[in-house]
């Protein structure tokens, strides 16, 4: 075997390669024999690594040198043995010496083997000293024989000392044509070996089966640590190519010679960062620590977390300090803005905003907490390991403060972090902050560039990396306009994202208070192998209460003669915090009393119409404007046409002077036409109008609301003016255009009226044609029901005629209605309160209902015919009971003689295991928009509150066996809080499942199985 290491040329030294390389090899040898010998003699031994390298072996032979276990048998050449292993480590710790530039042969070994330049008389000196080495072993094996206990195609060899007699397979083994075969690692399900002798490969694989398995006795399991050691190295080379030099190579190393790498999941990485001077060649070190915390090694051999070395690397102090800047300067210009286009001057202090945070599973009442609490909470799971993206949905009313309470936390957060000169001082994110400014982006990467473009240093591929582990958290403002997400699906925009972030990391976003419950639970439910790693919860912004109200006029120096000169309809506005701002400059500037409008929202559009009305004057010499206020409105409500035919939130300056000639009935370009070209001009310094470009032409120049609800406003004025008009196609082109806000359904059924609504609803037919047909007829059908709901909630009834093809996200309330003759037909409910009494009649056709609430004291319900009681999740009777169980809503249903017209089918009553998994399934599919968190053996939610589960006793953990037996479902365990819990995810939808008739084998073998078939 040594002479496999020989010398080029005869009577030279060896290479300085040469003799690391058989060093590298004894150091192998010399760890296998005292295994051998330990084992032969009764002694105990280390199981070996899998994939074992150079500092391994030292690290094996310290541990063998020290083994304080007397032999049994074998017992001289035990100690021959061992004293050979103490010798080598002698060698090994004295180092190479002066003469030789190398602390430690460890760092030898790496020089050369990377390609480090040999220097003059390196050859001889290394040869030298590995010979020494060599030389000890040579002295152990001097009185050794070798002997071979059988013959065949792999003989074993013994090594004997006398009477003594020392097995060495399988760790060596001599081959058919007599070659030497010495262990060399055992990856991919087979082992190989290091072959000495005429064979032209390297490394061989042994012929026999029972060698591999006697081999496999006395290695390491492929156990936890391996694991998790190889999903830490795959997961940081991943990382590391979102900083490293283009084109330069990563290379992840086998453990070194420090003890942390094999014991405790180590490795190391040699990369290449690109930095702003240029490239940096670095070699780091990582390892799995104690509670199997990721973490690296810094210059001075501290242990820190992984994420540390993500910040030090991204230089995230510095990006944090940049952010930081670019926020506050974001704030000034909505300062400013505010300013500029509403008037506005007071200084006041906002009370904290308040969030309703509610996890979509459960029946249980909501947990309401400061917005501040949300963000320090999210500290927590961002580097918690879930392997789900955390998803928070903030929702809220137009108005309700979204955007200040996450700009807030993000330049508050980058100011504490910019702070820090020292990474590794570092424990909370880094909030990204994106935000739209009208414009439809391409994808959320370009939102993330636009935001990062001044750190330099935070290119949309290390956003994703520093995401992904916890290190940056996204907050993302405007979600539904950002991506014009109001067009297309959730998941669709974040799909590219949440696939990067591979179920870890978190994402805030911030969209209308509808967005989430109309689109998101569909797009996720599609989205399979997206939606299983994802994690949600909803937060919903909550409206100041009276109370809140009044304190905050007070504290801001209105007076209690003013607050009580509040009109009525007004106080509900209040509640808004943009509304109770704009009410106190109002109140400073004398212009609330001073009008005699319909709510504090019109008081608004005025005053912001007039400061417009004041910039489209002749100039000095004239004493009118160019155009009214009246007519200022009405541009606004055609360049709103144009938003949205362009499916963003801003115009352009060709755009906006169409929308000026079209009220003026005439060309803005007639450049004969002195007015019309001073207007031309003057649109230009309209507020909203801002360069969206460098090119400072105008075509750079692009208009935009200051605020959103000025956009639902002449929303709501375009749609207005179609009814008034007859124009009822363009009316219902609007509709299923996009989804309309409170704001806009409000006003439109204020100003219409319910009759004149009535009329120009009946009409409408949610179902569009061509591309997109799907999505236009949900914005449809959706729009519809917020209508009728606010004709409803007007006139307390319904149309005599009905109302069909409807989506109703909002509940139903005809309490107010008790001689009620109508229908809903082909209709989807959230829920519905029925009338008192029983003088009415309400037919469902084709309807769905998820839950149905009766007046108090019902007792008759014989006169509501259609009833499809499977769709329904709840049933309240109230003052009485409620009812959650399928067969329990049929028998109160039909205790109340209601016509239920899908119960003939229940005459045969299906087997209790397929109710339950009908209930089940059903309540996943209505509340639930990921994996179930569950106690380990008993299959109990770990959230009390999701106390569905126990509806049909004793079903619960059955259903959920046959899920997982069938495939439809997966599982995986953890440990929190010290007890062990699995997370079970559906693989494929509930509603999938639910259709019993589906072709999916998995869905009918689970119907089998429940069925007891």
């Amino acid at each position: 075997m040594e002479s496999a290491y020989a010398p080029t040329v005869q009577g030279r030294p060896r290479s300085a390669r040469d003799s690391v390389a058989a060093l590298e090899f004894l150091l192998r040898f010399t760890s296998l024999l005292a295994i051998c010998t330990f084992r032969s003699a009764r002694m105990p031994t280390p199981l070996v690594h899998r994939s074992p390298g150079f500092g391994y072996w030292i690290d094996v032979l310290r541990e063998l040198s020290r083994s304080p276990s007397a032999a049994t048998v074998n017992e001289a050449t035990a100690a021959r043995v061992q004293d050979t292993v103490r010798a080598l480590l002698r060698l090994h710790d004295d180092g190479p010496g002066k003469e030789v530039p190398f602390a430690n042969y460890k760092t030898l070994r790496d020089h050369l083997s990377h390609s480090g330049p040999v220097t003059p008389g390196l050859d001889e000196q290394v040869d030298s000293l590995v010979g020494k080495f060599w030389d000890v072993m040579a002295d152990c094996l001097s009185a050794a024989q070798v002997e071979f206990e059988r013959d065949g195609s792999e003989r074993h060899p013994v090594l004997t000392w006398g009477s003594d007699r020392v097995n060495l397979f399988p760790f060596f083994y001599v081959s058919k044509d007599g070659a030497w075969q010495i262990f060399s690692a055992f990856n991919q399900k087979k082992p190989s070996y290091v072959c000495f002798g005429n064979s032209e490969k390297s490394l061989t694989y042994p012929f026999s089966q029972e060698t591999a398995t006697q081999l496999g006795m006395l290695l390491r399991k492929r156990g936890k640590k391996d694991s998790q050691r190889n999903t830490f190295r795959d997961s940081a080379l991943k990382d590391l190519e979102a900083f490293k030099e283009k084109g330069s190579d990563l290379v992840a190393h086998d453990p070194t010679a420090e003890r942390y790498d094999q014991e405790l999941g180590g490795f190391a990485i040699q990369w290449s960062q690109a930095v702003s001077a240029g490239t940096e060649d670095r070699r780091d070190y990582f390892r799995i620590g104690q509670d199997n915390r990721w973490e690296w090694r810094t210059d001075d051999g501290k242990w820190v977390s992984y994420s540390t070395f993500l910040r030090t690397i991204a230089n995230l102090p510095v990006a944090a300090r940049r952010l930081h800047w670019n926020l506050k300067d974001l704030e000034k210009r909505l300062a400013h803005d505010e300013k500029e286009q509403l008037g506005w001057e007071c200084e006041v202090k906002l009370r904290p905003a308040m969030v309703t945070l509610r996890g979509s599973a459960h029946r249980g009442d909501p947990q309401s907490m400061r917005f501040e609490q949300l963000i320090d909470g999210l500290d927590d799971e961002v580097g918690a390991e879930r392997e789900q993206t955390l998803l928070y949905f903030v929702n809220g009313e137009a108005g309700i403060g979204k955007t200040r309470a996450m700009l807030a936390a993000a330049r508050e957060r980058a100011g504490e972090l910019a702070k820090e000169t020292d990474p590794s001082r570092i424990e909370r994110p880094l909030f990204l902050y994106l935000r739209s400014n009208g414009r439809v982006l391409e994808s959320l990467d370009e939102a993330v560039n636009n935001a990062t473009s001044e750190t330099r240093n935070l290119p949309d591929p290390v956003v994703k990396v520093l995401c992904r582990n916890g290190v940056i958290a996204l907050l993302i403002d405007g979600f539904d306009e950002l991506l014009g997400a109001g067009f297309q699906d959730a998941i669709s925009a974040l799909n590219p994202w949440l696939k990067e972030l591979d179920g870890r990391g978190a994402l805030i976003v911030s969209a209308r208070s509808s967005y989430y419950e109309n689109q998101f639970r569909e797009s996720l439910e599609k989205a399979e192998e997206v939606g299983e790693k994802v994690r949600h919860s909803v937060a919903q912004m909550e409206k100041w209460t009276p109370q809140e109200v009044r304190q905050f006029l007070t504290e801001s120096g209105v007076s209690e003669a003013e607050i009580k000169r509040i009109r009525q309809e007004d106080r509900p506005l209040l509640q808004l915090p943009f509304f109770a701002r704009s009410f106190i400059e109002m109140v400073h500037q004398g212009t609330y009393a001073a009008h005699d409008f319909s709510n504090l929202m019109e008081v608004l559009v005025e005053n912001y119409l007039a400061r417009e009305e004041g910039k489209l004057d002749f100039g000095e010499e004239a004493d009118r404007a160019i155009l009214s206020r009246e007519q200022i409105g009405e541009v606004f409500e055609y360049v709103v046409d144009f938003m949205v035919g362009n499916q963003e939130r801003e115009a352009g300056l060709d755009e906006l002077e169409l929308s000026a000639a079209m009220v003026l009935g005439t060309e803005v370009d007639e450049q004969e036409n002195k007015t019309h070209a001073h207007l031309r001009n003057r649109l230009q310094v309209l507020c909203g109008i801002e360069v969206a470009g460098t090119s400072g032409d105008r075509n750079g120049h692009r208009f935009r609301f200051q605020h959103e609800l000025f956009f639902d406003h002449f929303l709501a004025g375009l749609a207005i003016g179609y009814v008034k008009r007859g124009e009822l196609h363009s009316f219902h082109r609007l509709m299923r255009a996009l989804e309309w806000r409170s704001a806009t359904t409000g006003r439109v059924a204020r100003e219409i009226g319910p009759d004149e609504l009535s009329a120009a609803l009946s009409g409408f037919t949610p179902q569009a044609e061509g591309p997109g047909a799907d999505k236009l007829g949900e914005l449809g059908a959706r729009n519809l029901g917020s209508l009728w709901a606010a004709v409803i909630h007007t006139t307390g009834r319904m149309p005599e005629s009905g109302i069909k093809d409807v989506t109703f996200t909002d509940p139903i309330d005809l309490s107010r209605a008790p001689d009620l003759r109508s229908e809903f037909v082909r209709c989807s409910l959230s829920a519905l309160t029925l009338p008192p009494g029983s003088d009415w009649e309400l037919s469902l056709e084709d309807t769905t209902i998820r839950t149905l609430t009766t007046a108090r004291d019902c007792t008759d319900l014989s006169r509501l015919k259609g009833v499809r009681h499977r769709d329904l999740i709840e049933f309240h009777v109230s003052g009485r009971a409620s009812c959650y169980r399928r067969p329990e809503i049929l028998e109160s249903l039909r205790k109340l003689q209601a016509g239920v017209v899908d119960d003939e089918a229940d005459q045969t009553m299906e087997p209790p295991a397929v109710e339950a998994a009908n209930h089940f399934l059903k309540n996943i599919a209505a509340r639930m928009a990921g994996p179930l968190t569950l106690h380990a053996g008993n299959y109990l939610p770990d959230d009390q509150r999701l106390d569905w589960v126990r509806d049909y006793e004793g079903e619960w953990k059955p259903f959920v066996d046959a899920l997982l037996a069938t495939d439809l479902a997966s599982s995986k365990s953890f440990s929190a809080s010290g007890k062990k819990k699995i997370r079970i995810r559906l693989r494929i939808g509930a509603r999938r499942i639910l259709a019993k008739s589906s072709d999916d084998p998995r869905v009918q073998d689970f119907w089998r199985r429940r069925r007891g078939d």
